[in-house]
């Protein structure tokens, strides 16, 4: 796969951002970014996300190198380096270190592979939205993924943000469950 240069930040796609949280994570990467390429991993660090380090997630973009069992275009795979605590919650496990397609949930890997490859293609951030039902439980989120480059050439790994709600499902009306101390909703027991 050749990746296209990169646009300036400034004319990437719009995106529809709804939580000021991730308001605020897209306002730090266009401030990294300086107006046109992606930002280089060292640009961005632990301080800058010290609000979101709960929900935040960190994918290494792995790509293949050149050779007769991979070809040209071979796609690259996603690693997970860094899963955020309430993340791990609400995945129901720690799959730091996996690929993710190595990861178990069928749904969870055709999911998360097509929004990385969306961020991988397109060499611009995403904000999407998903919602799950489970019986009489509810999952939704919010997620933002946001491109890193290491070489201002291709994505080396994306920084991403999920803001979810868990709740119940009753007389046909979302409940939210109530948050925890730190205004995290509790995903317990619940595995998605």
């Amino acid at each position: 796969m050749t990746p296209a240069k990169a646009a300036p930040a400034s004319s990437q796609r719009p995106m529809r951002i709804v939580s000021p949280r991730l308001q605020r994570l897209y306002a730090m990467w266009l401030r990294a970014a300086d107006g046109y390429r992606m930002p280089d991993p060292g640009r961005i660090g632990p301080l800058d996300l010290a609000d979101e380090l709960l929900n935040i997630l960190h994918v290494e973009v792995v790509w293949p190198e050149n050779g007769p069992e991979n070809g040209p275009d071979a796609p690259p795979r996603y690693r997970y380096r860094t899963i955020g605590m309430a993340l791990q919650r609400f995945y129901g496990g720690n799959p730091e270190g996996k690929y993710v397609d190595e990861m178990p949930n069928p749904l969870f890997r055709r999911i998360a592979g097509a929004a990385y490859r969306d961020v991988v293609e397109s060499r611009a951030p995403t904000c999407q939205t998903q919602r799950f039902y489970k019986d009489l439980w509810f999952a939704s989120y919010e997620r933002l993924l946001l491109p890193l480059s290491a070489d201002s050439d291709r994505v080396t790994s994306i920084i991403g943000c999920i803001v979810p709600k868990v709740g119940v499902v009753k007389d046909g009306k979302e409940s939210e469950l109530e948050p925890e101390a730190g205004g995290k909703a509790s995903a317990t027991g619940m595995r998605w």
